[in-house]
Order: structure tokens, then C-alpha cells, then sequence
């Protein structure tokens, strides 16, 4: 049996999309360098959406507002991911208040503003496919 050194992390996931309907993509050092959206650990206390804000502007440096929980589900072992891990993830949308982007070195390389579209065409984890999805289909609804 596999042995997860922090137990089951509950984390966030994030589009983030700014004024032109664009997403947010980034290179994760913790992800093979495969392209990611940025997300974090919640912290003790801490709703699900302020988790969200707080990750994001700290992992982009921009001002963020908040939307909606777009899914929720759970990875063992996620493939590309550095270290053995079981999260419960909750996927956010959060709009861009501001458009420059400062990335967090230690988390994330590089990072590309793309379409919903042009995303699913990257190199992305199968999360992050996952996450583009379902914004994708939250879309249709709005």
C-alpha cells in the first residue's frame, strides 16, 4: 500500500480567466514542467473560494474575484506529480481584476493566457484537461 506522507490534502484548482475570455496556463515545476492551472492546499479555517483567491494571487501576483466551485473530485496518485499524494480537489473559476501576471519561481516557469480551447491542445496534466472541460461546459450554462 502506498504511503502519503501528508495524508489526504484537500486543494484547489483554478481558471482564471481574464477580460478577454482567456485562461491562465502555467508551466508546473511540480508537474514535469507539463502546463497546469495554478491551485494550492487550503488552509485550516479557510472556505474553498478564499483558498482559491489566496493560492492565486500568490502563485500570479494578480487581484482576483472569485466566481464559482466548477467540480470537485479526487486523485491517488496523479501521473507527472513529483511525490506520492491523495488529494480531494475542489476547481474554482476566478476572474483577473488586473492583467500582469508575476509567477511564483518556485512553483511555476512560464505561463501563456490561451483560449478554453487552445488549452485542451496543450501539454496539460490529465487534471488540468479535466478542469478546462468542465469550465468549458459551465460556459453553456451561463
Amino acid at each position: 500500500m502506498t504511503k502519503f506522507p501528508q495524508g489526504v490534502e484537500v486543494i484547489t484548482g483554478l481558471i482564471i480567466r481574464n477580460k478577454q475570455g482567456q485562461i491562465l496556463l502555467a508551466t508546473g515545476k511540480k508537474w514535469q514542467n507539463k502546463w497546469i492551472v495554478t491551485g494550492g492546499h487550503v488552509e485550516p479555517g479557510e472556505t474553498i473560494l478564499e483558498c482559491a483567491k489566496r493560492e492565486g494571487r500568490e502563485e500570479t501576483g494578480l487581484d482576483l474575484k472569485p466566481v464559482t466551485i466548477l467540480q470537485y473530485g479526487e486523485m491517488i496518485n496523479p501521473p507527472h506529480f513529483y511525490r506520492p499524494v491523495h488529494f480531494i480537489h475542489f476547481d474554482c473559476l476566478l476572474e483577473a481584476k488586473n492583467g500582469e501576471v508575476k509567477l511564483q519561481d518556485e512553483e511555476l516557469s512560464e505561463y501563456k493566457w490561451v483560449t478554453p480551447e487552445e488549452g485542451l491542445k496543450m501539454n496539460c496534466n490529465s487534471s488540468t484537461r479535466s478542469i478546462i472541460k468542465a469550465y468549458i461546459e459551465y460556459l453553456k450554462n451561463v
